[in-house]
C-alpha cells in the first residue's frame, strides 16, 4: 500500500481544517442563541481531540468536502436556532439556507412510525396482529422461520426480514412501485424473512416499505396523504413532504446530492420509492417540531399526533436500545432518543433528549457529511453542556519553540510523495499535497497528534536533536526520510510557492516519459483541486492548465480547469473549459459510461448557469 493511498484513505475521512484555534481564555458569555451558534461554529471536535484545540465549521466542510449543511439546536424545550452554510448545488452555487429542504433518509422512519401509531391509536391496524391481516396488494413469502411478523417487529426490526437499504432511483429511470420493489423487480431483494421473529435486532429497510404498503391498503390513501393527514400537517411541519420523485416546482429550495469528491450526482439527486424508510424530504426546523412531540410523549403528556399511552409504546426499548421507529442511548445515565440516516449524497443525523428539551438536528449534501454531523453533534454538546457525549481529550505536553523547530522539514515517502513540516509561531504544521496544512500537537517520546484526526506522527533517528525520519499511524512501517532542498521534488516547489518551477519540471518529466505516475492526470488534478479549496486559486489555475496541456484530449482535465476557472470567477475561461470537455467526452475512451453521464450532466448544468449570466 503506497503511503499516499494510505493518506487518501485516512486523511478522506479525518483531516482536520486550515485554521485550527487554540483557546486559552475564558469562554464569553453564552446568553443569546446568537452566541451559542457562534460558539457552535468555533468548536468543532473530532472523535479524538487534543484539549485546547478547536475548529470551525466552514473550514471542516472544505476538508471534507461537503458542500453544504443545515442544523437546528432546541433548548429548553423550544427552537434555539437554525442556520445553513454552505451550498444546496455545487453547479449553481445557490446557498443553504434554514429553509433548504434536505433528503432525511432513514430518519424517514422514526417520522413515518409516528404515522404508524396514529393508526393504531385510531384503531385502523393493530400494532400485535399478524401485517397481514391488513396487508393486501403483497404476499409475504411463506418460510420455516418461527413467529409471526407484526407492525410492532417491523418498527422495532425484530422482524427477521432482509433489505438493509437501498441505492434509489436516478430521476430518470423507470421508477417501480412499492409493490414491485418488494416483489425484488427493483434494484434490490425481494422482502423474505431470514431470521426467527424476535430472535435479534436486524435492520430492515425492506419491512418498513412492506408497513408503507400495508398503510395505504389500511387507510386507502397514498402513503404522502397519510403523512400529511396524520403527522406533518398536525405538528405543522409546512417544510416536509413524502413525495417522490420531489416535485421540484413545488419545492424550489431543495437541495442536490453530493459524492465523496463534493460534485453534484446526475440529475441532481435520487429517487426513493422506499417512502417510509427514506423518502422524507425536510428541514431540521421542521424536524424540530417532531422531537418536540416526542420529547412532550417522553415526559408523560399527551402530543398533537399520539397520546401518552402510545407514546409510552413508541420510547419503550427492545435489545436494550431499539424503540418503534427509534434508537435510545443513554449518555451520562440519562435517555436520549435519535436517528441517523444515509441516501446517496444525503447524510443527516439528529440527537434528543427524554427530559429537559434538548437536541440537535443535522443534514449535509455530501457523501463524507456523517463525520461533520458528528463534529457538529460534538460541538453543540460542549457549548450546551451535555454531559456524556464528548470523549476524553488527548493532553498536550508542551515543548519550547526551539525544540519543536529541530522537527521542521522535508520528509519523502517517494517520487515526488513529501511532507512538509514547518513551524509556525507556536507549533509544527504538517502538510502533504493534496491535503492542508495540518497543526501538530506533542504529546511525548517524539509523538504528535494530528489534530483533528485519530493518527499521529511519530519521528526518529534524531542526530543532535534533529530527526531524519517520521512515520504516520496509519502506515507505520512506511518511513519519511529527511532531504534537502538541492534533492528537491516539484511538489516541494509547490509547497514552497514556487510554482512556475513546480509546473516546468512537471512538463518536463511528462515528455520523458508520459507514464510517469508523478504526472499522471488523477493525481495532478486532485492536487489542482485540493489546491483551490485551500484557498491558492493562482496555483490552482497553473498547475490545471499544466494538466490540459499534458492530456489535451482528456475530458476530466478540462472539467478540471473549468471548475478552478469557475471558483475563480472566471467566466468566459470556465464557459471555454467545460466547451471543451463537452467536446472531448464522446471521443475520450478512457471514461466509464458512469463517469461519462456524471460529467456530461455537470458541465451541462454548469455551462447552463454560466450562460444565464450568473457569476
Amino acid at each position: 500500500m503506497s503511503i499516499r493511498l494510505a493518506f487518501t484513505t485516512a486523511m478522506m475521512i479525518f483531516v482536520c481544517t486550515l485554521t485550527t484555534q487554540r483557546s486559552h481564555a475564558a469562554p464569553p458569555q453564552l446568553d443569546t442563541p446568537e452566541a451559542r451558534q457562534a460558539a457552535v461554529e468555533r468548536s468543532l471536535l473530532a472523535e479524538t481531540w487534543v484539549e485546547g484545540h478547536a475548529f470551525g465549521l466552514r473550514e471542516r466542510m472544505g476538508i471534507l468536502d461537503v458542500p453544504g449543511i443545515s442544523v437546528a439546536v432546541i433548548r429548553n424545550g423550544q427552537l434555539d436556532w437554525a442556520a445553513g452554510y454552505g451550498v444546496r448545488d455545487e453547479v449553481s452555487g445557490q446557498p443553504v439556507t434554514a429553509e433548504t429542504l434536505f433528503q432525511a433518509a432513514s430518519i424517514s422512519k422514526p417520522v413515518a412510525a409516528l404515522a404508524t401509531l396514529r393508526l393504531a391509536q385510531e384503531g385502523i391496524i393493530d400494532l400485535d396482529a399478524p401485517i397481514q391481516d391488513f396487508l393486501v396488494s403483497f404476499e409475504l413469502p411463506e418460510s420455516s422461520f418461527k413467529g409471526t411478523v407484526t407492525p410492532r417487529t417491523v418498527l422495532n426490526h425484530t422482524a427477521g426480514l432482509n433489505v438493509s437499504g437501498f441505492p434509489g432511483y436516478q430521476i430518470d429511470e423507470p421508477i417501480p412501485t412499492a409493490v414491485e420493489l418488494l416483489e425484488g423487480k427493483g434494484n434490490t431483494d425481494a422482502l423474505a424473512r431470514i431470521e426467527h421473529v424476535n430472535s435479534r435486532f436486524r435492520y430492515s429497510g425492506g419491512g418498513s416499505t412492506m408497513l408503507q404498503v400495508a398503510l395505504s391498503d389500511a387507510t386507502g390513501l397514498d402513503f404522502n396523504s397519510i403523512m400529511q393527514s396524520r403527522v406533518l400537517t398536525p405538528l405543522g411541519m409546512t417544510q416536509s413532504t413524502y413525495e417522490q420523485p420531489l416535485p421540484i416546482e413545488s419545492w424550489p429550495n431543495h437541495s442536490a446530492a453530493h459524492d465523496y469528491s463534493g460534485r453534484r450526482i446526475v440529475g441532481g439527486f435520487h429517487v426513493y420509492p422506499e417512502q417510509f424508510p427514506a423518502g422524507l424530504w425536510t428541514t431540521p426546523s421542521d424536524l424540530t417540531k417532531f422531537v418536540l412531540e416526542v420529547q412532550a410523549l417522553a415526559a408523560g403528556h399527551d402530543g398533537k399526533v399520539l397520546n401518552a399511552e402510545m407514546g409510552k409504546e413508541m420510547l419503550s426499548p427492545v435489545f436494550g436500545r431499539v424503540g418503534l421507529g427509534l434508537f435510545i442511548n443513554e449518555y451520562d445515565g440519562q435517555p436520549w432518543f435519535g436517528h441517523s440516516g444515509s441516501n446517496f449524497g444525503f447524510k443527516c443525523d439528529f440527537r434528543a433528549s427524554f427530559s429537559g428539551g434538548n437536541g440537535v438536528i443535522v443534514m449535509t449534501n455530501g457523501d463524507t457529511g456523517y463525520e461533520l454531523c458528528q463534529d457538529v453533534i460534538r460541538a453543540v454538546a460542549k457549548v450546551y453542556q451535555w454531559p456524556g457525549m464528548i470523549p476524553e481529550p488527548v493532553k498536550e505536553v508542551p515543548m519550547a519553540p526551539d525544540e519543536l523547530r529541530q522537527y521542521a522539514g522535508d520528509y519523502a515517502y517517494g517520487p515526488d510523495e513529501v511532507a512538509f513540516i514547518s513551524f509556525d509561531e507556536e507549533r509544527l504544521m504538517v502538510q502533504q499535497l493534496p491535503y492542508p496544512q495540518m497543526p501538530l500537537a506533542p504529546i511525548g517520546n517524539q509523538r504528535f497528534q494530528i489534530v483533528g484526526t485519530e493518527y499521529h506522527v511519530d519521528f526518529s533517528d534524531l542526530e543532535s536533536g534533529t530527526p531524519q525520519s517520521m512515520s504516520m499511524s496509519f502506515a507505520p512501517d512506511q518511513h519519511a526520510k529527511r532531504v534537502e532542498t538541492d534533492d528537491a521534488w516539484p511538489v516541494q516547489d509547490l509547497l514552497h510557492e514556487n510554482t512556475a518551477e513546480a509546473v516546468r519540471r512537471y512538463l518536463q518529466m511528462h515528455e520523458a516519459d508520459p507514464n510517469d505516475p508523478v504526472v499522471g492526470r488523477a493525481r495532478l488534478t486532485q492536487m489542482a483541486m485540493s489546491i483551490q479549496m485551500y484557498n491558492q486559486p493562482e496555483t490552482a489555475q497553473a498547475l490545471s492548465e499544466c494538466i490540459t496541456a499534458m492530456y489535451p484530449t482528456d475530458a476530466l482535465a478540462w472539467d478540471a480547469l473549468g471548475q478552478t476557472h469557475f471558483q475563480r470567477g472566471a467566466t468566459q475561461q470556465a464557459i471555454d473549459a467545460y466547451e471543451a470537455c463537452l467536446r472531448l467526452i464522446p471521443e475520450d475512451t478512457s471514461l466509464t459510461e458512469a463517469d461519462r453521464d456524471q460529467l456530461q450532466s455537470r458541465a451541462i448544468a454548469r455551462l447552463h448557469w454560466l450562460r444565464a449570466g450568473h457569476p
